[in-house]
């Protein structure tokens, strides 16, 4: 899916990651060459507040995504799973990270959170997981070339532990379907 234009929304909570999220994305689109735009809006969120990021790739000069134009649309938790929705553009991909419902279209439910506390012991580790199931299903990337991104974002500080959860989404999203 990724092409000269792609527009990403990711929505959760203060404290799941999705300002570390954001920077391994634009990391990986800077490495792979792409123009990228990000910016995250948080204001006041603090652990548990709405936090929503927006990423372009392309030619964009403005970054934040209008409501109902964002290609694909990311809910780290599944109580920002709606105002996710209200970005999507009419055939958008929606990635959520809940339990899956049999016939949704267009969307991805993978249990990330559940997944990170069982394989790796600590929920924390589910934007990792999205973002494999991300690079896998709508970006087309390598692991290794998200893996470099993870590296050149984290260093060595729980690289371990962060590449474990990335190759987790990636198999998640083998066995997702819409």
């Amino acid at each position: 899916m990724v092409g000269k234009d792609l527009q990403m929304l990711i929505v959760g909570l203060g404290g799941q990651g999705v300002v570390l999220f954001t920077r391994v994305l634009g990391e990986w689109a800077l490495l792979e060459g792409y123009r990228v735009l990000a910016t995250e809006t948080h204001g006041m969120a603090t652990r548990g507040g709405s936090v929503t990021a927006h990423v372009k790739l392309g030619d964009h000069h403005f970054p934040l995504i209008t409501k109902g134009m964002a290609h694909v649309a990311l809910a780290l938790a599944p109580t920002e799973e709606l105002r996710a929705r209200e970005y999507l553009a009419p055939g958008g991909i929606l990635i959520t990270n809940r339990k899956g419902t049999e016939g949704e279209r267009g969307v991805f439910a993978i249990e990330a959170g559940e997944l990170a506390l069982m394989e790796l012991g600590s929920p924390l580790y589910a934007n990792l997981v999205m973002l494999g199931a991300l690079g896998c299903k709508v970006l087309e990337a390598s692991k290794e070339s998200l893996l470099r991104a993870v590296k050149e974002v984290v260093g060595d500080h729980q690289f371990d532990k962060n590449a474990r959860a990335l190759e987790l989404g990636y198999g998640e999203a083998n066995h997702a379907t819409t």
